[in-house]
């Protein structure tokens, strides 16, 4: 497998620190840095990510644990961390594939029920700058009921499926029992949703 590479913003010499970079997210088609020509060769552990899936501004970068504490618009103080397994798919038809990585964040407090939110970030090439194509969070959530996971992320040709965990009222913290899909359609550079497909 060839080397791992990873977009590398920060000035030379200097450590990964667990916080988020200041500055707005990068909006749809927004740059991160430079990037390979395959996208399955990324970093991802060490690559800036957008925390707009927590609602904490700018990109995150993570430490070796792949965490990073932010401070949240919504939540205040909280611990964003890499979730599943990168998905990839080519979802403009060039022939490259693009990469869904799944983000989370939760109050520090190491249980279940301190989960804040999941959801992903699907990134894209430009010329020789990995871009952000879109953020993606769940559909699928009933009120007062704890956040709906991400189970997985699956890219096609012009879509993006989230496949989704959401929680009943009753279920416990650990064990979401509804399931739900919802897609994501790529159009002009953005990601738009679906209504979700309740599953289970």
């Amino acid at each position: 497998m060839p080397a791992a590479q990873s977009p590398d913003i920060r000035p030379p010499g200097t450590q990964d620190p667990p916080t988020p970079l200041p500055g707005a997210s990068p909006a749809a088609g927004g740059t991160i840095g430079p990037a390979p020509e395959d996208l399955h060769t990324v970093d991802w552990a060490h690559t800036p990510i957008p925390g707009d899936v927590c609602a904490v501004p700018g990109l995150v970068r993570f430490d070796d644990k792949g965490e990073a504490w932010g401070t949240s618009r919504t939540w205040g103080p909280v611990l964003v961390n890499l979730e599943r397994d990168v998905a990839y798919g080519d979802i403009d038809g060039d022939g490259r594939d693009e990469a869904g990585v799944t983000i989370g964040c939760h109050n520090g407090g190491g249980t279940a029920a301190g989960r804040l939110a999941w959801g992903g970030v699907v990134f894209g090439r430009r010329g020789s700058d990995l871009t952000v194509i879109g953020t993606l969070t769940p559909r699928q959530q009933l009120p007062e009921a704890m956040p709906t996971q991400v189970a997985r992320i699956q890219i096609a040709l012009h879509q993006v499926v989230v496949y989704e965990n959401w929680f009943r009222d009753g279920d416990s913290t650990c064990c979401p029992s509804g399931g739900a899909t919802t897609v994501w359609a790529h159009e002009g550079n953005r990601l738009t949703p679906g209504a979700p497909r309740i599953t289970s």
